[in-house]
Formats: C-alpha cells, sequence, structure tokens
C-alpha cells in the first residue's frame, strides 16, 4: 500500500515538475495550487492507509461498525435503538476490546437518552469485567 502511494506521488510530482519550465509563466497562485493538489493526495493515501489498517483489524473493525449503526440509528432519529444491537454484541462477543467498546457505547447513548441510571449499570458491568480480568 505504502509503495503504491509513493509511486503515484511521484509520478504526479514529475508530470508537474516536467509541465512546470514548459508554463515559464506560471504565478505563485498555480505553483501553490499543485502544491494543495499533492497535499490533497498525500492526505487521501493517509485515509486509504487507515481504512485498510482498520479494515485489516477484526476488533478494529467490529468497533467501527457498531458506531457506523449507531450514526445510521441517528441519522434516523432513533439512535437509542443502537442499544439492542450492542446488547447483542455483549451476549456474542468475547473480545474484550469489542466489549469494553460496547459497554462505553451502550453508557453515552444510554446517558443521552435520558436513562443515566441504567448507563451506570452497563459502565459498571463493563468496569466489573475489567477489574476481573486484571486480576
Amino acid at each position: 500500500m505504502h509503495t503504491v502511494k509513493t509511486l503515484t506521488l511521484t509520478v504526479v510530482a514529475a508530470v508537474l515538475l516536467g509541465v512546470a519550465p514548459q508554463a515559464r509563466a506560471q504565478d505563485m497562485a498555480q505553483i501553490q495550487l499543485m502544491q494543495t493538489f499533492l497535499d490533497l493526495m498525500t492526505q487521501y493515501y493517509a485515509i486509504i492507509e487507515s481504512t485498510h489498517d482498520i479494515a485489516s483489524d477484526s476488533e478494529k473493525a467490529a468497533i467501527m461498525q457498531m458506531q457506523k449503526i449507531q450514526e445510521v440509528y441517528e441519522d434516523r432519529g432513533d439512535k437509542a435503538k443502537s442499544v439492542d444491537v450492542l446488547k447483542g454484541v455483549l451476549e456474542d462477543s468475547n473480545n474484550q476490546a469489542i466489549r469494553n467498546a460496547a459497554y462505553l457505547m451502550i453508557g453515552d447513548t444510554l446517558k443521552e437518552s435520558g436513562r443515566a441510571s441504567e448507563a451506570l449499570e452497563y459502565l459498571q458491568r463493563g468496569l466489573d469485567e475489567n477489574i476481573r480480568a486484571a486480576d
């Protein structure tokens, strides 16, 4: 992935530098535009690389998917319904990183929904699991 990024940026830079001498009338605005383009390309490839890193790690991907599910429910005006999905994650997963994310997301969502007592219960359950795991 890193090689493709480097190769692409090198080709783009070479093309732009090859054209530059022919356009001697270029002003600073055009040079800044080229620099901005190169910066955007670098950022674009960083996003792709980051997405690949997340997608290649099942824990990170599961946590990202839980966040996206929450976002969809929130966009639909019913973020509290994501709590049911997250409770299902707690039933199905033994992975502590995924469970920790689910407990935190449940706690935040319940608190935002005006269900602070229930939020505290889930946050306490998550804390208890982590204390047991740390012993």
